[in-house]
C-alpha cells in the first residue's frame, strides 16, 4: 500500500522498517502466510492424487478428508496476520472512508484504534481459549482418522492455531497503536 492510500484510507501507518523488532515480526507473518500457500498447495495435490487414485485405481489415498479437514483451518490462521497487515482483511470501512475525506481524521483514527483494539482482544480470546486445547492434544496423544486405516496427531494443527490468532493480536496492537499516533497527531493539528 502506497502512503497515498493509506492516507486515503485513514489506515494506520506501516511500522518502521528500520525497527528491527518490527521487521523480524513482518519476516514471521510473511513466512507464516508462504507456509499457508504451501499447504493449500500441498492439499490440491494430495486431493488430486485421492480422485486420481479413485478413478484409475478404485484406490482412494487414505486421509485426504482428515487432513483436508484439518488444513482448511490451518490455512486460515496461518494466513490471518498477514491479512491484518495488508489491510485485506474483511471489513466494512465506508463510514470511516467518508470520515477520511470529510476531514474527521481524529474520529477516523479514533475508531480504527478501537476497531483495531477489539480485533486483538477478540483473537486474544482465541488464543487463551486455544492453549488448554493444545496441551490436552500433546499429553493425551488426540488424532483425527480412522485407527488401522489413517491416523494424524492433532496438536501439530492446534500448535497453529494458537500461533495464529496470537500473530494476528500482535498485528492488530501494532495497527491499534499506529492509529492511536495518527489520532494524537490529529488532535495536535487541530
Amino acid at each position: 500500500m502506497t502512503p497515498e492510500q493509506n492516507k486515503a484510507s485513514g489506515g494506520a501507518p506501516a511500522p518502521s522498517e528500520a525497527n528491527w523488532l518490527s521487521r523480524g515480526f513482518k519476516t514471521v507473518v510473511g513466512s507464516m502466510d508462504i507456509l499457508g500457500a504451501a499447504m493449500v498447495l500441498g492439499m490440491v495435490i494430495l486431493v488430486n492424487m485421492d480422485v486420481f487414485g479413485r478413478w484409475l485405481f478404485n484406490a482412494p489415498m487414505p486421509g485426504t478428508l482428515e487432513l483436508t479437514e484439518l488444513g482448511i483451518v490451518a490455512v486460515v490462521y496461518l494466513q490471518l496476520a498477514y491479512a491484518i497487515r495488508s489491510r485485506r482483511l474483511t471489513r466494512s470501512d465506508s463510514f470511516l472512508d467518508f470520515l477520511a475525506r470529510k476531514g474527521a481524521l481524529r474520529a477516523n483514527a479514533g475508531l480504527r484504534f478501537v476497531f483495531n483494539l477489539c480485533g486483538a482482544a477478540i483473537l486474544t480470546i482465541i488464543a487463551y481459549g486455544q492453549l488448554p486445547r493444545l496441551i490436552d492434544a500433546w499429553s493425551r496423544g488426540y488424532f483425527k482418522g480412522n485407527v488401522g486405516v489413517f491416523t494424524a496427531p492433532t496438536w501439530p494443527f492446534e500448535t497453529i492455531l494458537l500461533i495464529g490468532a496470537s500473530a494476528g493480536a500482535i498485528q492488530f496492537l501494532v495497527l491499534a497503536f499506529g492509529n492511536l499516533a495518527q489520532w494524537r497527531k490529529a488532535r495536535s493539528v487541530a
